[in-house]
């Protein structure tokens, strides 16, 4: 028995033989279509072997259930961590030795009570760049729960259940009162609350507290770490690395995969990718907290001219004073321990301790030329100690160690030179 591509090459052939034949281009396009469909067919069966072969529903591979909405079925993933148990080399049990008033009172909260009022949260998107056209497929929610840490993650497998998710997260969410994302503030929450004014439904978030642990974080680390991403404060700072995740550029590819071939094994991967984000951030709140509160020198000295910038800007100065002093008690490279002399004394005039100030630009320049340090020195003789001459000789000393392309620095030595030398002139 002849095959239906047989037929259809008979009848193609027949074609050419009638009143109106078809033209070379009409023919090659026929001749296309018919290899295209054939060899379509013959994609369509081998990813048909293909899912008969791995297809395998949603929950065998993660614990959950599927959840009835109005606008469609969503799976929600549920997990449970004992606090109880080490994070890498981190010991989560010490979170609960974190009072909430001091978290409140490190990130300014107003709504903040108790842990337990915190939602730790997390989207895996359509999109890394943001936008109206960007939808969370998955949102990981996460939160401490007696002596345990508990995460659930809503994933929805067609686009169009979008809203019964997000009305489902926003009657969840009525239990806590602020938030605690990675870089929230930029994108998860803009992003969510976009979604629910696009679905004619009311933000949930906007009214939160709001503890985005991204910029404390490289506020502490920056100097001491290579970045500041969440992987990297995982690894470096609790030694805890994770083997088979995806990278997270990979996983709107592996959603849009997952729409049109319904295979599940990679999808497994992103709903990892998420969990560990959201247990990670409990991770980085605590040791941001335990960081802020102990006073004694850290073992990386970067670590504590990171607080004692963090301080300074906090207005607490006592508490600066201290962490750039453990910096200069320990071993550190040359610019560094200029850039934190530099600090200090800038710490000291402000506080009006010239004479500790003094020594310290004193100490500066006797490591190396600082035009900072030398002008400082010149402004304290000129104004405090009336001595003029020792205020020119610091000025004409930071005048000749500026580059050539210092322009604005020139002309303002220039300027205090000349007007140091008219001053001199009067004395004498």
């Amino acid at each position: 028995m002849r095959s239906i591509k047989d037929r259809l090459n008979t009848l193609y052939r027949q074609s050419e033989t009638e009143a109106e034949k078809p033209t070379e281009l009409e023919k090659s396009a026929i001749r296309r279509n018919l290899e295209r469909m054939f060899d379509q067919k013959d994609k369509i069966f081998a990813k048909t072997e293909i899912e008969k072969k791995e297809m395998q529903p949603l929950e065998g591979l993660v614990p959950g259930q599927w959840i009835n909405t109005t606008f469609g079925d969503i799976f929600r993933a549920e997990f449970t961590y004992n606090l109880d148990e080490l994070y890498g080399n981190l010991d989560m049990r010490q979170i609960f030795e974190i009072s909430a008033s001091s978290i409140a009172e490190n990130f300014k909260l107003e709504d903040m009570h108790k842990m337990e009022s915190i939602l730790f949260i997390d989207t895996e998107t359509t999109g890394l760049a943001g936008g109206s056209g960007t939808v969370a497929f998955m949102i990981g929610l996460g939160w401490v729960e007696d002596n345990s840490f508990v995460v659930h993650q809503y994933f929805i497998s067609q686009l169009n259940h979008e809203e019964g998710m997000l009305e489902y997260i926003a009657r969840f969410a009525e239990n806590f009162t602020c938030l605690a994302s990675f870089n929230g503030k930029s994108y998860d929450v803009p992003l969510l609350n976009s979604r629910y004014i696009m679905n004619r439904l009311v933000p949930v978030f906007e009214d939160f507290d709001h503890i985005d642990l991204l910029h404390p974080s490289r506020a502490l680390w920056k100097y001491s770490l290579r970045d500041c991403k969440l992987k990297t404060l995982e690894a470096e700072l609790m030694g805890l690395y994770r083997d088979g995740d995806i990278p997270g550029e990979l996983i709107p590819q592996v959603y849009f995969e997952y729409l049109e071939s319904g295979l599940v094994d990679r999808i497994e991967q992103v709903f990892f990718h998420n969990r560990f984000d959201i247990v990670t951030m409990l991770g980085v709140l605590l040791l941001i907290m335990q960081s802020v509160q102990t006073v004694v020198p850290d073992r990386d000295p970067l670590k504590d001219y990171a607080k004692g910038r963090i301080f300074q800007k906090k207005k607490d100065i006592e508490r600066s004073i201290q962490h750039f002093k453990n910096v200069l008690h320990s071993n550190i490279t040359i610019s560094r321990r200029i850039v934190t002399l530099l600090e200090l004394a800038a710490l000291y005039k402000k506080e009006k301790m010239f004479d500790k100030a003094v020594e310290l630009w004193r100490q500066t320049i006797e490591i190396d030329y600082s035009y900072s340090a030398l002008v400082e020195l010149a402004i304290y003789y000129e104004h405090f100690e009336k001595n003029g001459d020792k205020a020119l000789e610091m000025a004409q000393k930071a005048q000749a160690g500026l580059g050539g392309y210092k322009y604005k620095e020139q002309a303002e030595i220039e300027k205090r030179i000349n007007r140091l030398k008219r001053k001199v002139a009067k004395t004498k």
